[in-house]
This record gives structure tokens, C-alpha cells and sequence, in this order.
């Protein structure tokens, strides 16, 4: 089942000088292809950056306070340092440089999976469902589970439900309309999305690949069945 969604965030100290220094930062950027861009609360203390690599099928957010990077597609791209996650850490790169960056605080990772299952099988799981042992409603139209808890000092929120279309925009698993993501169109299955904190004051790409592993490790540990519980 693979992961159909992506989001990396590192938080730092604010960076009260962020406004004055991140322009020079992005601006080699502006000559890839397909390259769209936003800026928020221009002329503010809270002004940041939206980049959209959309060749690349990944966004990158600058902030005062953090970077956030958003990526859909075959997650083996991204945990190759050469590919193309490379200009979100070679942007993170110069905003250590930042006269006004101190130290960073944590790594956020958030995953989603979805396992596609035939619609009378999601059925059946909504009529009789396995993983609700007291349900005094009968069927049910929707369902979801949270599990919350921590392991080698990462903090998990691991929910799971079923999927269904509405899911698509909940969780905005197609932010570049690619084809990756194509077959979730028009179908049901089951959807999990995991939220990973780990505090980290040198976030680095051998970190972030580690909290990858360990998260795709959690997804294989509660593998979904409509018939049993795992």
C-alpha cells in the first residue's frame, strides 16, 4: 500500500529577520520550469513563501517559523538525496544562514496511505465493523480510529477509517492533480494518515529518512483488513 500523500516540516526558532533575507534565498529558483509562487502577509512580520515545483510534483512553504514540505508521488523519488527533495534541503541550508536564525526545535512528518477495496467489502465493514467492539448504532455511514502514542521517543496520531471520496479534498491527497493518484477517483478502501513529532535541533536528510522508515514501519504493523482485526 503506498503512500499517497507526504508532508516534512521542521520548526525552528523564529526567525524575526525572515521578511529581509528570504527573497535572495529563493530567487536561483525562479528559473525552473513550471515554477508558481505566493507570498502571504506581504510587508508584515509574518510574511512568507509559497513555492510550487510543479514538474517536480512537490511544494515548499518558508516561513518565520518553519518549513513545510508537501509532495505527492512515489515516495522512492524522495529518499534519494539527489532527487528532487534536494532544493528543500538545500533551501533549508541557507536559512541557517539567516542573520537571525537560532536553532531549530522539531521534525513533523505526515503520512497518508490508502488501500483500495471493492465497495461491498467497505460495505461490510460499515454494516459489521471489526474494529469497533461496542457499536450501538448498527450500520454505520462512516468510521474513523485514533491511536495516539509514543515509541523510540516519536510521538505517533495514527488515525485510520474508511475511504471515500470526500477524502480526496479532507485530506488534500491530490494538491498538483498528477496521475498518480488517479485510481482513488471513484473507489472506496480504507485511509490512514500518520502524524510523527520527534523533537530534533539539526534536522538533516538522514534524519528525516529515518523518521520516513520508522513510519512507514508503523503503516506495516497495522496492516487494514475489513474482515479482522490486525
Amino acid at each position: 500500500m503506498p503512500i499517497r500523500r507526504l508532508q516534512y516540516q521542521i520548526d525552528y526558532i523564529h526567525i524575526l529577520t525572515f521578511r529581509e533575507e528570504y527573497k535572495l534565498a529563493v530567487a536561483p529558483y525562479f528559473g525552473f520550469d513550471n515554477l508558481e509562487y505566493g507570498i502571504e502577509n506581504e510587508n508584515t512580520i509574518m510574511e512568507s513563501i509559497k513555492l510550487i515545483f510543479k514538474n517536480e510534483q512537490m511544494a515548499i512553504f518558508l516561513r518565520k517559523e518553519g518549513m513545510v514540505l508537501i509532495y505527492e508521488g512515489d515516495v522512492a523519488d524522495i529518499k534519494n538525496q539527489n532527487g528532487s527533495i534536494k532544493i528543500f534541503w538545500e533551501l533549508f541550508e541557507k536559512v541557517k544562514t539567516f542573520k537571525g536564525f537560532r536553532k531549530c526545535s522539531r521534525q513533523i512528518l505526515i503520512t497518508h496511505q490508502v488501500d483500495i477495496k471493492p465497495k461491498e467489502e467497505i460495505s461490510k465493514l460499515l454494516e459489521k465493523n471489526p474494529y469497533l467492539l461496542l457499536n450501538p448504532i448498527g450500520k454505520l455511514n462512516e468510521f474513523a480510529c485514533i491511536y495516539e502514542f509514543e515509541k523510540d521517543d516519536v510521538k505517533y496520531k495514527f488515525e485510520f477509517g474508511n475511504f471515500s471520496q470526500r477524502d480526496i479534498k479532507t485530506h488534500e491527497l491530490m494538491p498538483f492533480q498528477t496521475k498518480f493518484n488517479d485510481d482513488l477517483i471513484d473507489n472506496t478502501g480504507m485511509i490512514g494518515r500518520l502524524e510523527a513529532t520527534e523533537i530534533e535541533s539539526a534536522p538533516s536528510f538522514s534524519k528525516y529518512k529515518s523518521l520516513l522508515t520508522r513510519s512507514e514501519n508503523i503503516f506495516q504493523e497495522f496492516k487494514f483488513s475489513v474482515n479482522e482485526k490486525k
